[in-house]
């Protein structure tokens, strides 16, 4: 059920959906998971806490599920969508997550994003998980969009670089919330909710934990 305007965080989401698709044989944005489109998940998970909901990717086709923010480069992976986000953002936080990982329960996403804003002097925020990064659910501060760019004119295109661009020169902080923390989260569990769907076999695979996610 989708929570009040009063409930939500000022925070503007994406969903990450300029990827080629290639492993997969099909666009991963509008594949069926679960009877619906991957795309619907991840954007009706982010309406549930998000100010403000959009699309981050060159797809006209996806505007009947969020507005879309068309990215300004191009074969420079999903840098291009950060930077674009960033850019477009009406929120002082911009949240990023990625269409084609499906069980990332959306209240992580929001214990996540509040621990984010309670953080004093944050600039950049990602979620972990076995205690390894997981860069591609990353937030960011709207106004880290100069570092951010610069990182990326710099060739510094990996998600990771992007994070620690926008928390360097000592004027911000990084932080990674641990997906553990969430009531419940056995390591077994937290593994699937990061799992990527980028293949037929991990598409049925991941179908399969369905019952057993949240």
């Amino acid at each position: 059920m989708r929570q009040g305007s009063e409930d939500r965080l000022p925070v503007h989401g994406f969903v990450l959906a300029g990827g080629k698709s290639a492993r997969m044989g099909e666009d991963k944005a509008l594949l069926r998971f679960g009877g619906r489109a991957m795309v619907e998940i991840a954007v009706e998970k982010l309406r549930t806490f998000c100010a403000a909901v959009s699309i981050s990717g060159n797809r006209e086709d996806l505007e009947g599920f969020a507005p879309v923010v068309r990215e300004g480069r191009v074969d420079i992976g999903p840098a291009a969508g950060i930077e674009a986000g960033l850019r477009a953002a009406e929120q002082p936080w911009v949240l990023f997550v990625p269409v084609d990982v499906p069980l990332a329960p959306a209240e992580l996403l929001r214990r996540w994003a509040e621990d984010a804003l309670a953080t004093q002097g944050l600039a950049s925020s990602t979620l972990l998980a076995d205690g390894v990064r997981q860069p591609a659910f990353c937030m960011f501060r709207r106004d880290s969009i100069g570092k951010v760019t610069a990182a990326i004119e710099a060739g510094r295109l990996r998600l990771n670089e992007l994070l620690d661009a926008a928390a360097e020169a000592g004027e911000g902080l990084h932080s990674a919330y641990d997906a553990s923390a969430l009531g419940g989260a056995t390591e077994a569990k937290v593994r699937r909710w990061f799992a990527n769907v980028n293949t037929p076999e991990e598409l049925r695979e991941a179908e399969a934990w369905l019952p057993r996610a949240s």
